[in-house]
């Protein structure tokens, strides 16, 4: 079938990718789209009937669609600056801070070679027998199943990126198998950047997700990275591509020259020391007068009145929110959001939070509705408004973040 494709029905497709990926329309590949179209109307199938499917993205076209369009460029030691910089920078530094044990995340790993680079690096630059565990992640299941066969061809290995630390082994002319040391400890399996990493997988002190928020729109890459640094141990680095950021994120402090995009979160102390040296700051700024001390009259006692107390303002309760999820005191995390949310039941960030909270300890059922608030509300204002919270942050930030969660579900 040659004839033109009903614009609709390509339109549609491209929504759906975006909604999914978080790709921005330019980057979404035309021809892959319309190859994927072309073969469903192929088997038999009408525009009507895919335009029905495409209303529903969790769907097997959608799927397909997804598929068809991601990017799977990789190959071992890409970038080997940051693998020199884990091996020579960020593992002492991690070991000086007493961690017992260290976990690497390549999101976005395509065919497992960055995640076996990772788990390669780390092995190779810890004490014999220190424990290491490598998680791999991708949208792409066939990627995945590559990937866990751990075997690979010369595609995988370029001159531009020497093979720093013991990988593979030669097993003919022309492939290559992970050593069975590194492929133990490394583990695969599908995520969405754009969704809760599941709880069950954990926190991480490296996290490589490098040339894949280029293809993100702003907003879904801002979500992205925020869901990133939350599952960080305070001190991890996140390594991203080397044009994929134009500011340090959130919590974060660079590492490193520029151009290496390494951002590492800041510990708790280091957030502390950071407050009350504005807070210092601020006192200089201004100054409080000395009190006089000339002798006033005493004053009649006024008749008590009750004056009514004011709620405290929104941010100070996600503040203290935050503080309680920290601690591990997600029950009591959970009371104060519920309350601010009641409270302040047009505050996005509060939204957002109970409900990532919820969807962490596996009540999605609750989650749902809020994300669905969430989305109505965010789609009200501006989406270049900035909304105040911990951070300030657009109004397309909850749009996209809200969307991502509601599209996610066959894909994970």
């Amino acid at each position: 079938m040659s004839g033109a494709l009903d614009p609709r029905l390509l339109a549609r497709a491209r929504e759906v990718v975006a909604s999914i990926t978080g790709f921005r329309n330019d980057a979404i590949a035309a021809e892959a789209v319309e190859r994927v179209v072309r073969a469903e109307l192929t088997r038999g199938r009408t525009a009507p009937d895919l335009l029905g499917e495409l209303l529903h993205p969790v769907s097997h076209l959608g799927t397909a669609l997804v598929k068809a369009v991601l990017v799977g460029e990789t190959y071992f030691f890409r970038h080997p600056e940051h693998f020199r910089f884990i091996s020579h920078a960020a593992v002492p530094a991690a070991l000086q801070r007493g961690a017992l044990a260290l976990r690497g995340w390549s999101a976005g790993c395509a065919s497992g070679e960055e995640a076996y680079s990772l788990a390669a690096c780390l092995q190779a630059s810890l004490p014999h027998g220190f424990p290491v565990e490598v998680l791999g992640t991708d949208l792409h299941e066939a990627s995945l199943e590559a990937a866990r066969r751990a075997t690979y061809g010369t595609w995988s290995r370029r001159e531009s990126a020497p093979r720093l630390f013991p990988l593979y082994s030669e097993t003919g002319e022309r492939e290559v198998a992970i050593l069975p040391p590194v492929r133990r400890i490394t583990t695969f399996a599908q995520a969405n950047l754009l969704a809760p990493l599941p709880e069950r997988f954990g926190r991480f002190d490296f996290i490589l997700c490098r040339n894949v928020l280029t293809y993100f729109t702003p907003a879904a890459r801002d979500a992205a990275i925020s869901l990133l640094s939350r599952t960080l141990n305070p001190g991890g680095w996140l390594f991203l591509g080397a044009v994929e950021v134009d500011r340090v994120p959130a919590g974060m402090v660079r590492e490193g020259p520029p151009e290496l995009q390494a951002f590492r979160l800041l510990t708790p102390e280091e957030l502390n020391a950071r407050a009350s040296a504005a807070s210092r700051a601020a006192a200089r700024a201004h100054p409080v007068a000395a009190p006089s001390r000339r002798p006033v009259a005493p004053l009649m006692p006024a008749p008590a009145r009750e004056v009514p107390v004011a709620p405290p303002p929104p941010t100070r309760l996600h503040l203290n929110a935050l503080e309680r999820i920290e601690e591990g005191d997600e029950a009591g995390a959970s009371s104060v959001l519920e309350a601010l949310v009641r409270q302040a039941p047009d505050y996005l960030p509060g939204l957002l939070e109970l409900a990532l909270l919820r969807e962490r300890s596996g009540a999605r059922e609750g989650a749902v509705p809020l994300m669905r608030t969430l989305r109505s509300r965010a789609e009200r204002l501006p989406p270049d408004q900035l909304v105040e919270g911990p951070e300030a942050l657009p109004a397309r930030f909850y749009q996209a973040s809200a969307d991502a969660y509601l599209n996610q579900g066959a894909l994970e």
